[in-house]
């Protein structure tokens, strides 16, 4: 997706929501994924999810994200099956190992939900960034939540930088391997030096990343320090670029009060299922309490899908 596209998206549409309206919607839709062990809720949040990510991150972020989801959830299915022999449906027997669909269908119950879990944590971490985080509880515990933004940042940001760091060490490399061409030497002894050159300069990037990190937590406490954090003889104001419109909070009464029925609708049903010795109790799922959780997984697609429709509105008008 190009990057002017990809900002009008984030800038116009799920990005504008509200963070108390957001960070519910994350609380309920992962809360409701881990509470439930159901088939049919658990691949509704996984699709759901891959739809969110798909439209607001891109296609190709989507496919990258499916690209080490899909063997994690083919081990988890696989070890499952052949190392939890419970289950009175067998499917078949090789050797010693005995697989049964009670065990097949349990293994692939929790690599939905791993992998759903995953995908919503990604779209977390595209849109609740630290400044909205801190917005939200830095009143309530400055220290811990400015701890935690802290985390939260530094994570994408010591992943750029290593891709910054090996970018520049792979062009110095290629430019060591054409001055070794050009004066006229044989390129034998660069590969024979190539699995030393590889852990030189891993070793030269890691010490490179490690003192770009440790300078920057230095300035960040210097300039902490120098602004006053921390002490409590002095009453802090903090500034709130966010205000709660109506829109946002009926989204977040209508959120709140769907997770609660879908909650619990999910938690007692949850009691009644059973995958061992056979599968039972998926029929004892409310429908309500189904399309409850629906609705507030398709919150970001309906938010895409409102503004799109008002768009092709006010553009027949024209």
């Amino acid at each position: 997706m190009p990057a002017g596209r990809r900002s009008f998206q984030l800038e116009r549409r799920f990005a504008l929501v509200h963070p108390a309206t957001m960070m519910a919607f994350f609380i309920a839709v992962i809360v409701l994924t881990l509470l439930s062990y159901h088939p049919l809720i658990l691949g509704l949040s996984f699709v759901l999810a891959a739809a969110s990510v798909a439209l607001y991150l891109g296609a190709k972020a989507l496919w990258q994200s499916l690209l080490w989801l899909i063997p994690m959830a083919a081990i988890v299915v696989l070890f499952n099956t052949l190392f939890n022999r419970r289950g009175a449906t067998e499917l078949a027997t090789v050797g010693q190992y005995t697989f049964t669909f009670e065990s097949l269908l349990f293994g692939l119950c929790i690599a939905l939900m791993l992998a759903a879990v995953i995908l919503w944590f990604r779209l977390y971490q595209e849109f609740m960034t630290s400044d909205r985080f801190l917005y939200l509880f830095a009143p309530l515990a400055p220290t811990m939540a400015l701890s935690i933004a802290m985390v939260q940042r530094w994570i994408p940001l010591t992943k750029n930088r290593w891709q910054q760091i090996r970018s520049a060490n792979k062009m110095m490399s290629l430019g060591e391997v054409e001055n070794v061409q050009t004066e006229g030497k044989s390129s034998t002894p660069v590969k024979k030096q190539s699995r030393f050159k590889i852990f030189r300069s891993l070793t030269r990037s890691l010490s490179a990343l490690m003192s770009w990190s440790m300078e920057d937590a230095i300035e960040a406490a210097d300039s902490m320090q120098a602004r006053g954090y921390g002490e409590k003889s002095k009453r802090r104001s903090s500034f709130r670029a966010y205000h709660l419109t109506t829109h946002d909070g009926i989204s977040l009464a209508i959120i709140t009060k769907l997770a609660l029925a879908a909650g619990v609708g999910i938690f007692f049903s949850t009691r009644e299922l059973a995958f061992f010795p056979i599968f039972r109790g998926a029929e004892n799922l409310p429908p309500a309490a189904l399309v409850a959780a629906t609705l507030i997984m398709l919150y970001p697609l309906f938010i895409e899908g409102k503004e799109q429709l008002r768009w092709f509105l006010s553009a027949q008008n024209t």
